[in-house]
């Protein structure tokens, strides 16, 4: 079989769930003999682990000022850099096709598409919930993006999104994978009073309706505790809350953890808070390690196409404290209900299997479709 070339395109491999999905197509690619090189607009690195056999190149753009005239211009300046650093890779590389993760980056590669590389395919993935950008980004992503050749969407809902306002019938979805080096390899007999969230802490994801809900109910349940993984703006805030609620006993801001699920599937429940999402990995990652799950309903659909109210988790609606608070405390008094729920969700690994996605990824960019 003939050694295929990729591309693959992003904003920056930071820590995030796109930026950890695309490391993995990028191994799983190489795996399979095929070449692969990520440029990235920002820093050439990546906190995600790549195969030795990866290229990794990026334009070093930086937008860091406080100031609103400074920050736009380090913008525009990373913006032009960002596109002749491209467009450079994609002429001298010579990719069969090419994979753009993230708004900034899609936006790019379809530009170039059209105007100066015609011949290069191009596919372009959709991570967050589209209706969440300002009036101009989302109208210029529901104008550019049905340029493509291919659109893959995390969820049937935002697919349905997009094929409403175009024609072309080039979008596909395509669910996240379950990464076996992210989860947990085997579940643990005896749990730990303990309920797990994980995230940027940022007003998206809300962690404070998981410390106000969990205040509703620690007088049923003093000897459980709460923590959050991750950093993030939110993190004074969040102190104080804690405090406020004279919680410092129980709830807990852990820093970042790098596969987390690793660690804490001993837990008694997941609970994510968000506002909106994509297709978090996080929540995937947490019922294939076998953890009871809550999630809020955001928007994108996603949590619902994974969550059978009962069966393995519940959905409960957003920012809604007196819910939320109902859902925690149905699943931790009832060590059965734990159990049949874990058992459920680790038959999610079987629906989002590595090699299963992979194969689609593959279809898409060699337009077997």
């Amino acid at each position: 079989m003939k050694t295929k070339k990729y591309l693959f395109l992003i904003n920056g491999m930071v820590m995030g769930g796109a930026e950890r999905v695309m490391a993995t197509i990028a191994n799983e690619f190489v795996k399979r003999g095929n070449e692969v090189c990520i440029v990235t607009l920002k820093e050439p690195k990546s906190v995600y682990r790549l195969d030795p056999r990866i290229k990794i190149v990026g334009a070093k753009g930086c937008v860091q000022s406080n100031n609103k005239v400074l920050r736009l211009i380090q913008l525009i300046y990373s913006g032009i850099k960002g596109f002749f650093y491209y467009l450079y890779y994609l002429k001298t590389y010579r990719p069969d096709a090419v994979l753009s993760f993230l708004t900034y980056s899609n936006l790019l590669a379809i530009m170039t598409r059209r105007i100066f590389v015609k011949n290069v395919p191009v596919v372009v993935s959709e991570r967050c919930d589209p209706q969440k950008r300002g009036y101009v980004l989302k109208k210029l992503c529901e104008f550019m993006y049905p340029m493509a050749d291919c659109l893959v969407c995390q969820s049937k809902q935002v697919g349905s999104y997009f094929k409403r306002i175009s024609r072309k019938s080039n979008i596909r979805i395509i669910p996240n994978p379950v990464n076996p080096e992210c989860i947990a390899p085997t579940l643990l007999n005896k749990r730990r009073n303990a309920i797990i969230s994980v995230g940027r802490l940022s007003p998206q994801k809300n962690f404070d309706l998981l410390i106000k809900s969990f205040h509703e109910i620690i007088c049923d349940y003093p000897d459980y505790i709460v923590e959050i993984y991750g950093q993030g703006p939110e993190y004074n805030n969040l102190n104080k809350k804690i405090r406020t609620l004279n919680l410092e006993n129980n709830v807990f801001l852990m820093g970042t953890k790098k596969n987390v699920m690793q660690s804490v599937n001993n837990a008694r429940l997941f609970v994510i808070t968000s506002n909106y999402e994509g297709f978090p990995n996080v929540l995937i990652e947490a019922m294939a390690s076998g953890l009871p799950v809550i999630s809020t309903d955001f928007p994108t659909g996603a949590a619902r196409e994974l969550i059978k109210d009962g069966i393995n988790g519940y959905v409960v609606p957003r920012n809604n404290k007196k819910e939320l608070a109902r859902a925690m405390a149905q699943i931790l008094s009832n060590p059965q209900l734990q159990d049949s729920m874990s058992e459920a969700n680790k038959k999610i690994v079987r629906c989002f299997d590595l090699n299963k996605i992979i194969d689609q990824w593959n279809a898409v960019l060699n337009k077997e479709y």
